[in-house]
């Protein structure tokens, strides 16, 4: 329990930093969609019409809960901007503690729980460039001090400098966060959605860690730990409430009420069942039939509420082609953003391998390779949080790309790069350590032992 306190105090002191970032400027109020937003709002004087019809932009979108917010910030604050943006940040904020909450019932690990928390927290303010340096010289080091103690022992070193390349640019972020949640009102679409997306993933999550039955562990092999009287024992499952699923129901059930992404959080929320089925949870499959059930509901009410033919600014958002791909990419398979300008530059010549360009895109797809091949070693909870971050994405990939559409995917995807780098890390020691000493040759028969006829 004291590990777990210690994880919640530093994501709570990480937290600090975003309230002290919050926006305070005029400009605030003074951005065209909330100008037009808030006029809107004023103008109709009535919060719960909203669950009716269009949101205040008029644009085809059924989005009742950011609306709300709005409604919310109109009364209690007018025209100061101040308290605009402390909801902001407020939301951003509460993201991060869900998030916590969030791993703490996925995984069970306060490290991973505390530094994923921790790691999406900076994301929220935009500080990362300094750690993607940082791990870069770190990859270098592991393979300059692994050439020196190593050498030809290419398997000691070579795997920690391409997995710490891949997670220095990883670390970074996939997008900056900042100016699109905490600086722009509209962003608030997204952390209104993301709140309850987590809260539903969450409950999920609580209701079957703590009612259903776990399959029996393996048998200990010969290089597992023996039980000691520190070994923790299982406890028996407890029934739990299933007032835990309801909630996810409910908040699923909001979460579509704010942005059009959360049509993804049913299957996200199948991802988090395959989670806990890969660590021996009984899953109780019936459960998923609910998400769905809800999505389609949403699906039919928002085509009697919503007009369905797309707004001009939809036609405008929408696009197809390499982009799709490239955005897809980032998230599903980030090799492939370095292909193209791996082909661009060997069209020059051959020539071009006399240059740092084409190795530079040659190394990073291999580190990319490398990484998923080592990462195998905590496969369960780095591939939910690479697969929750794609699912989570995915339909944002067909809309011209602004910042706020990976806010949830990146609360996901911190799961995976905080493991990408505790095996970066792993391996970085490995590369510093001096090489083994082989045992002298044994003499035979060795000596003390009974003679042999």
């Amino acid at each position: 329990m004291k590990r777990w306190s210690i994880a919640f105090v530093l994501v709570v002191l990480a937290c600090i930093p975003i309230f002290l970032s919050r926006s305070t400027t005029p400009l605030l109020l003074k951005d065209s969609d909330t100008k037009v937003l808030l006029v809107a709002v004023r103008a109709r004087n009535a919060p719960m019409s909203w669950f009716a019809g269009d949101w205040p932009l008029e644009n085809h979108f059924y989005r009742p809960m950011p609306t709300l917010a709005f409604e919310a910030d109109n009364r209690l604050y007018g025209d100061n901007p101040v308290g605009y943006g402390l909801t902001n940040c407020l939301l951003c904020i509460s993201c991060v503690l869900l998030l916590f909450w969030f791993f703490r019932e996925l995984t069970n690990s306060p490290i991973l729980t505390g530094a994923s928390t921790l790691l999406f927290a900076l994301w929220n303010i935009g500080i990362l460039p300094l750690y993607g340096t940082i791990l870069t010289w770190l990859a270098l080091s592991a393979l300059l001090v692994g050439l020196v103690r190593h050498g030809k022992s290419i398997k000691s070193y070579l795997p920690a400098y391409f997995i710490l390349l891949y997670a220095s640019n990883e670390i970074t972020g996939l997008q900056p966060l900042y100016q699109r949640m905490i600086d722009w009102l509209p962003g608030r679409t997204a952390s209104v959605m993301t709140v309850f997306a987590l809260i539903s993933l969450a409950a999920y999550a609580r209701y079957e860690r703590l009612g259903a039955n776990r399959l029996p562990a393996p048998p200990p092999g010969p290089l597992d730990p023996p039980a000691t009287r520190n070994t923790i024992a299982e406890a028996p499952p407890r029934r739990a409430a299933v007032v835990w699923a309801l909630v996810s129901v409910v908040a699923l059930c909001l979460a579509l009420a704010s942005y059009e992404q959360a049509v993804m959080i049913p299957a996200t929320l199948l991802g988090v069942a395959l989670t806990m089925r890969f660590q021996r949870y009984q899953v109780r499959w019936l459960w998923q039939a609910p998400f769905w059930l809800a999505l389609v509901g949403y699906l039919v009410l928002r085509h009697k509420l919503v007009p369905s033919a797309p707004s001009h600014y939809q036609l405008q958002q929408f696009r197809s082609g390499p982009g799709v791909l490239l955005s897809l990419s980032q998230y599903g398979l980030p090799v492939l953003g370095w292909v193209q300008p791996f082909l661009n530059s060997i069209d020059v010549g051959p020539l071009i391998f006399l240059t740092w360009g084409p190795w530079i895109n040659i190394q990073f797809a291999v580190s990319n390779v490398t990484a998923f091949v080592y990462l195998r070693r905590k496969w369960v909870f780095a591939l939910a949080g690479y697969a929750l971050s794609f699912i989570a994405y995915l339909p944002m990939a067909w809309m011209k790309q602004f910042e706020h559409y990976h806010y949830w995917p990146m609360a996901m995807r911190s799961l995976f790069v905080t493991i990408l780098i505790w095996i970066g890390l792993e391996q970085l020691l490995i590369a510093w350590s001096p090489r083994l000493a082989k045992a002298p040759p044994r003499p035979s028969p060795a000596p003390g032992s009974l003679l042999r006829p």
